[in-house]
């Protein structure tokens, strides 16, 4: 058993025993029909969140709506056309023992007014009562054993029981009773609509995070009411349709993990209905917060997104092996920013099962050189292994990471480091593999090594602009210690790597000035919006100026020479750091691709200034051609 005992404990949840204490969380990864049939993408993707070892999987956003299609590529339930295809599903993830659940929603109005849902008329409420629990007869008789009610996040419930909108004066309105009673109601018709088949969790946000919207003392006054009708209460909090809530709904890189554990702890100590919680947990943490009584169960998803068998080789104790989650964002991104098909930084496999299978080994191994120890070079040469080929990796310095080295150093990159760490350490004890440290390659050196293919994963150069000031004023950001640059500092560039560099030297108590060529409003617009919403939330804290709709004249001795609305201007400053992105080598890339036929570049050296995205998802696409 691994050192994660407490997540390996048995939990009742109504009728039903889950074998652990993790759920995989609901979301959204767009991979149904059009039509909101099932596809053998949607059920591949399923399953492998079930292999996971997972004690519940929750199906994400599946609409009870029978008349009402919104257009994204998500399941539907509303008539009895689909329960086929919810059979199919619920046997997938029976098959590895876990606990079959589905996330029922009205889409209809899940993202409209809440003025004007919590005051429809009657007839419409009552409708979208008996939508929900023909739903979950339906799911039933497809063979789920579980149902999850999203009453967070805004979704229609919450609509309802928030005072600030429901103006109702009929039995759905008025007083504190009213407005629980749409909540009362819909769970109640669901009771006798599966006669008890189907165990029900309800999700809620514990505050709505706004002035004069819900609070935690009245949710919990709700979660009581709701009590007897319910078997699992899911804790979240905030507001989808409020752009500035989006990160504590999904946690990015810089906030802390299991930010709503201690709300969750209050209705675990004040319910007696088992609690789980959401907001950004990996599977030590999860262990923690069971074992400390603050919780029942914990769900999860990027976790689980990650690495698609992380819970069970946390059983089996294989710690060690279980891909970190780098809390990116690129999930709910490429799903709900981008409305495109789900996809993971890390896992370039997921939402793409269907395509590819990594246990399959080559009928040919071959000998296959990677230049370069990066994030992009290390995923290359496990791909490699894994399918049976024998690698030989230069690196050109004594530590493998590339510029993740850099990328982690900040203290609120942990999650980067520790996928740094799981990263180097599984190539390094790969008997497959042989790691050539301080060895600058050459096409005439790899020569040697007779490859069937290269990889040339050389990354790419530090965009520089020309200067006069004297050595040391100007670092580039690939390469600053941030402990030797002075007090006064200018960040040139307003990429994430210039952004997330002034953050961490203003929290070290810097006074840090970003330049930026574009306006304040445009900053991050090609970025992860849910990233960089509290990106630059964060920056207004701690104190980071910007000085926007400028150009670069200069750097000289005294600061930055800068031009604005005309005007010629100096930035004094002790220390300016470029974080203009990053330029390719063609000549080095060009050098391999001419010595050899089958020449891959990969990562920075393909794209220029890339992401961890970027550079596992070209290296192992090319990798699995060999």
């Amino acid at each position: 058993m691994s050192g994660y005992a407490n997540i390996f404990k048995p939990l009742r949840i109504g009728h039903l025993t889950a074998k652990n204490r993790i759920e995989v969380a609901p979301a959204a990864p767009f991979l149904a029909a059009h039509d909101a049939t099932l596809t053998p993408e949607l059920y591949e993707y399923t399953v492998s969140l079930a292999k996971s070892g997972a004690a519940i999987v929750t199906l994400g956003v599946t609409s009870v709506d029978p008349g009402h299609s919104v257009g994204a590529r998500i399941l539907s339930i509303g008539t009895d056309t689909y329960i086929a295809d919810l059979f199919e599903m619920a046997e997938g993830i029976h098959r590895f023992g876990a606990i079959a659940c589905c996330e029922l929603v009205y889409p209809r109005y899940m993202l409209s007014p809440a003025e004007h849902v919590a005051n429809l008329p009657l007839e419409e409420v009552e409708h979208i009562i008996a939508c929900f629990a023909d739903a979950s007869k339906r799911l039933a008789q497809a063979g789920f054993d579980m149902v999850m009610i999203h009453g967070g996040h805004g979704n229609v419930p919450a609509m309802f029981f928030n005072k600030k909108f429901n103006h109702r004066t009929d039995r759905f309105g008025g007083s504190f009773a009213g407005r629980c009673r749409f909540g009362t109601e819909l769970l109640g018709a669901i009771r006798e609509a599966t006669n008890g088949k189907l165990a029900i969790e309800y999700r809620i946000s514990a505050e709505e995070m706004l002035p004069d919207m819900t609070t935690i003392d009245e949710t919990l006054a709700y979660a009581k009411v709701i009590e007897p009708y319910i078997d699992l209460l899911h804790v979240s909090r905030g507001l989808l349709e409020t752009h500035a809530l989006l990160p504590y709904i999904n946690s990015p890189i810089y906030m802390q993990r299991g930010h709503n554990l201690p709300f969750a702890k209050r209705f675990k100590e004040e319910l007696s209905v088992p609690v789980t919680v959401v907001g950004g947990f990996d599977l030590e943490l999860a262990n923690e917060a069971i074992g400390s009584g603050d919780v029942d169960m914990v769900s999860m998803i990027r976790t689980v997104l990650a690495d698609t068998d992380c819970v069970e080789k946390a059983r089996l104790g294989n710690l060690d092996d279980i891909r970190p989650c780098i809390r990116c964002n690129s999930c709910i991104n490429s799903t709900h920013t981008l409305f495109r098909t789900v996809r993971c930084a890390v896992n370039p496999v997921l939402g793409r099962e269907t395509r590819f299978d990594t246990s399959v080994r080559s009928d040919t191994p071959r000998t296959v050189v990677v230049v370069g120890g990066g994030p992009s070079g290390l995923e290359a040469a496990r791909t490699l292994s894994r399918r049976g080929h024998k690698v030989v990796l230069y690196e050109k310095t004594d530590t493998l990471g590339g510029l993740l080295n850099t990328a982690s150093r900040e203290a609120f990159k942990d999650d980067v480091l520790s996928y740094l760490t799981w990263s180097r350490e599984n190539v390094l004890r790969d008997e497959a593999i042989t790691v050539k440290l301080n060895t600058e390659a050459t096409p005439e050196i790899v020569a040697e090594e007779n490859p069937y293919a290269v990889f040339v994963a050389v990354g790419a150069k530090p965009y520089m602009l020309d200067y006069s000031a004297k050595e040391g004023k100007v670092v580039s950001a690939t390469d600053v210690d941030e402990d030797e640059i002075g007090q006064s500092v200018v960040v040139l560039g307003v990429g994430l790597t210039g952004l997330e560099l002034a953050l961490s030297a203003a929290i070290k108590g810097r006074d840090v000035t970003v330049l930026a060529r574009k306006p304040y409003e445009r900053i991050g617009e090609k970025d992860n919006p849910i990233n960089m919403t509290c990106l630059m939330r964060m920056l207004d804290e701690a104190s980071v100026s910007f000085l926007c709709d400028c150009a670069v004249e200069g750097i000289t001795d005294e600061g930055v020479v800068y031009s604005k609305d005309g005007n010629i201007e100096v930035l004094p400053c002790d220390t300016v750091v470029m974080a203009l992105g990053l330029e390719t080598d063609k000549e080095l890339v060009e050098s391999y691709s001419s010595h050899f036929p089958r020449c891959f570049a990969i990562g920075d050296c393909a794209v220029g200034a890339g992401t961890v995205y970027t550079a596992v998802h070209s290296a192992f696409d090319c990798a699995m051609q060999i």
